[in-house]
């Protein structure tokens, strides 16, 4: 998708609608929703929202191709909530950007974000803007968004319900969070796709929604702000984007073309019960919710052009009130940051951390169990699993990573347990090493244990960075087995990359051939002897009972 040219990327959908497939349409709901057009100037249209108070809806609109000319090329727009009083928000800025797509407002009303791109002094590709609007509606004082030190943000920002946070993407296909000033630019998920886009808050704070291809085609997937919980929402082989929750964060209102052509869905805010909206033969999409929970402005070509629309949701559909925003919270599970038995039996591909909400989603990696014990297994090949890269996995300081494994073959390098700051890997002559990234990140340190571990044969490993005493050091069945100095205090990039069991997490290669059992990760380092107690305390359980 990115390398389309920046105005088309904006209308990638539409392509899209020529190359869906039909597929069977959901059942519908008792009654059907009541529509009425709002405007008649047929100009392409798309990105709507409503204002806070739900007088105005904003949306952004084509324009002819003047690029060269330094005249705007998509154009922010404002317009009463019957469809009057359409005009330009931002024409006293259209030379500087050209481009203005994706409006989020304050819960207030007197800010709006959108992405910004073209003739923006400095930056052609698009980033986040701010504006002020005051009680009339126009707009005033257009600025870039900088994470600090001239980083730029990204683009498709969504302020959070309280006002206080932004989330966005880059071109990296990343989905991030920021301070609504822009500062404190922090990663939240990279997709393993090309296509990571509409980020959306739910009205508690709590979660985002996306549209993403990370498994293959683009699906809507929630995950909550600190990079926990990532859940697919929608399961079907269309195309699934533009997530919008009602204003309970019971339901999302999304865009698919399950049906043939582009259509408005509703389903439950865990993605079930899926029912459509609309089911016009023409495009529906670009869909908002209006503040008041009782209808939804949105794009159709049914008439002929790119026009608004509003519908009025059936009596049946029940909005409650929207909750008091809490703001992003972070859950901390202290000292044990995660951890995983693999005892219980997988909920499908998911195992749960037992200490947090770092959960693992298997990726061809089995749970084998055996009298009640399981393990993690790898066939050495593609098979993996993926913690994500939730705020609490993210450990610069004090580190031990403790976990039991059975290698069952050597060959080439073979990574266990991988964040890219820090890794653990067994080398073709059966070394377990310690591999973190420098304080500066400027350089591996790599720290390998004295002797190789046996095949077929359980071990126990420790792996500790300890900033107090300045130390790496390795510990293999409760002894210590290599140390070495480490002075710069930090450990470097840790949170570039999620956590991933059984391959390297930045390459998606170097698989590791064998089974995993009791994986510890603690944001504090072990001392000696509790590493001794722990080898103890687990062995009976993993060496007789693991398979």
């Amino acid at each position: 998708m990115r390398s389309l040219p920046i105005l088309l990327r904006s209308q990638v959908l539409l392509v899209a609608v020529l190359l869906s497939c039909a597929v069977a349409r959901s059942a519908e709901p008792s009654e059907k929703p009541a529509i009425t057009r709002l405007t008649r100037t047929y100009y392409p249209k798309f990105f709507l929202r409503y204002s806070p108070d739900g007088s105005q809806i904003t949306f952004s609109r084509h324009h002819r191709n003047s690029r060269g000319t330094n005249q705007i090329l998509v154009g922010l727009r404002i317009m009463k909530a019957d469809g009057t009083g359409d005009r330009p928000l931002l024409s006293e800025f259209d030379s500087k950007v050209q481009i203005q797509e994706h409006a989020s407002w304050s819960p207030d009303g007197r800010r709006l974000a959108i992405s910004g791109g073209g003739n923006d002094t400095g930056n052609s590709s698009k980033d986040t803007f701010v504006c002020d609007i005051d009680q009339d509606f126009q707009a005033t004082n257009l600025r870039k968004l900088a994470a600090g030190e001239g980083v730029t943000m990204g683009e498709e920002p969504c302020v959070s319900p309280d006002g206080k946070y932004l989330a966005f993407v880059s071109v990296d296909e990343t989905l991030w969070t920021a301070d609504a000033d822009g500062k404190n630019k922090t990663r939240v998920i990279q997709v393993d796709g090309q296509y990571c886009h509409q980020p959306e808050w739910s009205p508690d704070g709590e979660w985002i929604a996306f549209a993403s291809d990370r498994d293959g085609n683009v699906e809507i997937y929630k995950v909550r702000w600190d990079g926990t919980d990532l859940a697919r929402l929608t399961t079907n082989a269309s195309f699934d984007c533009r997530p919008r929750w009602s204003r309970d964060g019971q339901l999302i209102l999304f865009t698919s073309n399950r049906d043939g052509n582009h259509n408005l869905f509703l389903m439950d805010a865990d993605g079930g019960d899926v029912q459509p909206l609309t089911t016009d033969l023409a495009m529906d999409d670009h869909g908002d919710w209006s503040p008041d929970g009782r209808s939804i402005a949105f794009v159709s070509m049914r008439d002929g052009g790119f026009d608004v629309y509003r519908l009025t949701l059936p009596r049946d559909i029940k909005i409650g009130p929207a909750p008091v925003p809490k703001g992003p919270s972070v859950v901390l599970p202290g000292d044990l940051v995660a951890w995983y038995d693999f005892d219980q039996t997988s909920d499908g591909e998911l195992v749960r951390d037992k200490a947090g909400r770092n959960h693992l989603r298997l990726i061809g990696a089995n749970v084998v169990s055996a009298d009640g014990h399981g393990a993690l297994e790898f066939d050495g090949k593609e098979n993996h699993a993926v913690a994500g890269n939730g705020a609490a996995l993210r450990i610069g300081g004090a580190l031990t990573i403790s976990f039991w494994v059975r290698p069952s073959k050597f060959g080439g390098n073979g990574y266990l347990i991988s964040k890219y700051g820090w890794n653990v890997y067994i080398g073709s002559d059966g070394i377990p090493r310690f591999e973190s990234r420098t304080a500066a990140n400027s350089a591996w340190d790599t720290l390998p244990a004295n002797r190789p571990l046996k095949p077929a044969k359980w071990s126990f490993v420790a792996m500790v960075f300890d900033p107090k005493s300045e130390k790496l050091l390795v510990y293999l069945d409760g002894e210590l087995s290599a140390e070495r100095e480490r002075r710069d205090g930090a450990l470097g990039a840790v949170d570039a990359y999620p956590l991933q069991l059984g391959q390297y997490t930045a390459s998606n290669t170097q698989s590791f051939a064998g089974k995993l059992d009791e994986i510890r990760i603690y944001a504090r380092a072990l001392p000696a002897e509790s590493i001794r107690q722990e080898f103890t305390k687990q062995k009976e359980a993993v060496v007789s009972a693991a398979p």
